[in-house]
């Protein structure tokens, strides 16, 4: 049965029975595999287990790639036993062809990046085939295939919705060096789903993609543009008399997006500067929040430029921005080189908002002010993101201690709730602030009503929105010692602020009964208030985190090491539900070795506060283990601008193997 398969899908590759038999003999192929095994198990009744075997076969112009997955269920994402990815590759000459799961990435991504990032669970490949001509100047890339991406929603753990994309692609690029030149196309009609898995209600859209980018290469600077134009139709079908079904597509939406970057080099300094305008669905502040339902908007195989800094270091990780894809602008600016004493300096600024203003007529009705210019604007509504950031590494003591230091700041409106500017008339509000289990901790519409007309004059300002800033100082050194072992050592410090903000001289409080705004004083009715309040749990300021890790190894072979991560105020609420004995070690708590407490019943200076220990171990140069025993505080978690919370891993055992056959 392989053998008809293979001659059908590959007739001029295999051109009979026999040459299939000898193309897919295992004594015909060299190959290699690889091997990742992971497995958590913690009190609060988080089990996980992941499996994924990857094995690659290549000879002459062939090349083949499996991947077999176990995981039931995977630390995050869907429980897999199956074959989850394959590719077939053929090349010979100009011409090469790839069959299964394909990944390419075109341009800046603006039009198409693939990749797949387990760590947050992403993976928009599509499989399908690819054909690609290349000479020594040109480059002709089609692709057709389809993608199943998976998204969290309520549930951090599982994914809740699914998007279907099947696409038409092509891709060419010229080269004429200096320059190079690309064109890039991609269809794809997409099945939007806007409820949870389990309850069918989904949309037809059909999205296309007309995308041109150029770079420059000198002897000390390059430069590259990309411009992508893209416009998304409803699909319906219906039948016509002879019971033919019709295809029709509605305008939806049009948006595009804009990308610039350069790099300038003098001696051993580089000044890097990148721009972008993104411009897809210009949502109000509001409806942002219900982005599963406004479809049409940037799909899934659009991995753009974030502009801002992806940070290694879990405390930077945490307090990231969450980038808007199909709203936002802005540029950053990094400056990075050696001193004379050999120490190395980077140094990046980065800026972002909104491309407009917003301001409310009505809890969802908003009126928007396009920001003129290019530049990103500081105007609370347009939501605004700053941020600053400076390192400082290099080595001591004849090149023995390594070290690194750093300060990460960073300011951003996340959310506006209200931005009402007119007569006190026009809009009814009733907001509150809660922090119960329902709601969570947020500001809370009660209610909106319409109203009689008012005859007052009274012009009324009033604003909520929420706001948030950082600061964080990580700092870590590596001592290496002559007989291979190496100690090292990092601290952090971080404050974290995250206030509601209320403004104005109506103090957003609604008079139903008059059908007007109380202003802060009637007899003066410009007297304008400024209130901020935390939003952390209890009303806490802020929130100051801190960290503190201890590693000993020995070069290429094992190493130790132990985290204690703790805070004043936690902001995901968990409960750890068992007292360790390497918690009760690190606290020097004497009574739990002599069996005074309760191992199900924490003290109460465990709050807040995590422990783990880690130990791996390289078997070989190609295989590697690890025993992470303890505590984990999760938290956000960002790559190539996407986003996912964690949940914390509580008191419990994560294994990891990896090997390379």
């Amino acid at each position: 049965m392989y053998k008809k398969f293979l001659l059908a899908v590959f007739p001029f590759l295999i051109q009979s029975e026999q040459d299939a038999f000898s193309v897919f003999d295992l004594d015909f192929w060299n190959y290699n595999a690889g091997i990742v095994m992971n497995f958590g198990d913690s009190y609060d009744d988080f089990t996980y287990m992941e499996n994924r075997m990857d094995l690659n076969f290549f000879k002459n112009n062939f090349s083949a790639w499996l991947q077999y997955e176990y995981s039931d269920p995977p630390e995050l994402g869907f429980s897999i036993k199956d074959l989850r990815k394959y590719r077939i590759e053929y090349s010979s000459g100009p011409w090469s062809i790839k069959y299964g799961d394909i990944y390419e990435v075109w341009g800046r991504g603006l039009v198409l990046a693939q990749l797949d990032d387990q760590g947050i669970d992403f993976d928009n490949s599509s499989r399908g085939y690819l054909i690609n001509y290349q000479s020594d100047n040109i480059s002709v890339t089609q692709m057709s295939g389809e993608t199943v991406n998976a998204q969290l929603g309520a549930d951090l753990r599982h994914p809740e919705f699914e998007f279907t994309h099947n696409i038409d692609a092509t891709n060419i690029n010229f080269e004429a060096y200096p320059f190079s030149y690309g064109l890039s196309f991609l269809q794809s009609n997409e099945l939007h789903q806007l409820k949870p898995l389990g309850v069918m209600d989904t949309v037809d859209i059909n999205h296309r993609l007309h995308g041109a980018y150029i770079s420059w290469f000198g002897s000390n600077m390059d430069i590259f543009i990309e411009y992508m134009d893209k416009q998304s139709k409803s699909r319906t079908f219906q039948t016509n008399f002879s019971g033919q079904e019709i295809e029709s597509l509605t305008p939806l939406k049009r948006g595009s997006a804009a990308y610039f970057n350069s790099n300038y080099y003098v001696g051993n300094w580089s000044l890097f500067f990148e721009y972008k305008r993104y411009s897809f669905d210009r949502l109000n502040p509001v409806d942002t929040d219900y982005i599963i339902n406004n479809y049409g908007n940037r799909i899934d195989y659009q991995v753009m430029p974030i502009l801002y800094r992806e940070q290694n270091h879990s405390f930077l990780g945490r307090a990231a921005h969450q980038t808007n894809a199909n709203d936002e602008r802005g540029y950053q600016v990094e400056l990075s080189g050696g001193l004379s004493n050999g120490f190395q300096v980077v140094t990046q600024f980065s800026h972002l908002s909104r491309n407009d203003t917003w301001e409310s007529i009505s809890p969802i009705e908003w009126n928007r002010k396009n920001i003129s210019g290019l530049l990103p604007t500081t105007n609370f509504s347009a939501l605004p993101y700053l941020e600053f950031y400076a390192e400082l590494n290099g080595y001591l003591l004849n090149n023995r201690l390594q070290f690194k230091t750093a300060i990460g700041t960073n300011e951003e409106v996340t959310k506006v709730n209200r931005f009402f500017k007119g007569l006190s008339n026009t809009i009814s509000e009733n907001w509150t602030y809660t922090d119960s289990i329902w709601y969570g901790e947020d500001w809370f519409y009660l209610d909106s009503q319409i109203v009689s007309m008012d005859t007052t004059t009274n012009q009324i300002e009033t604003m909520l929105y929420q706001k948030s800033k950082s600061f964080t100082i990580p700092i870590d050194f590596t001592l290496s010692l002559n007989n291979g072992y190496s100690i090292g050592l990092g601290l952090a410090y971080q404050e974290r602020y995250k206030n509601n903000v209320k403004k104005g001289n109506a103090g957003g409080f609604y008079n139903y009964a008059d059908s007007t705004w109380i202003l802060n004083d009637e007899t003066n009715p410009n007297l304008s208030s400024n209130e901020t309040t935390s939003n952390y749990p209890n009303e806490t300021p802020f929130q100051i985190n801190r960290m503190f890790s201890l590693s000993i190894g020995k070069a290429s072979k094992w190493a130790l090491t132990l985290n204690y991560d703790w805070t004043n105020v936690q902001e995901i609420i968990t409960i750890d539900p068992k007292y360790n004995p390497l918690e009760a070690f690190i606290y020097g708590d004497v009574k739990y070795f002599k069996g005074q407490r309760n191992d199900n019943n924490p003290p109460p200076f465990t709050k807040n506060k995590w422990v783990s220990l880690e130990f791996s171990y390289n078997l070989s140069s190609t295989q590697r283990i690890s025993f992470l025993y303890g505590s984990i505080q999760g938290g956000l978690v960002c790559s190539n601008g996407i986003c996912r919370i964690l949940q914390p891993f509580n008191d419990g055992l994560k294994l990891s193997y990896s090997a390379i056959f």
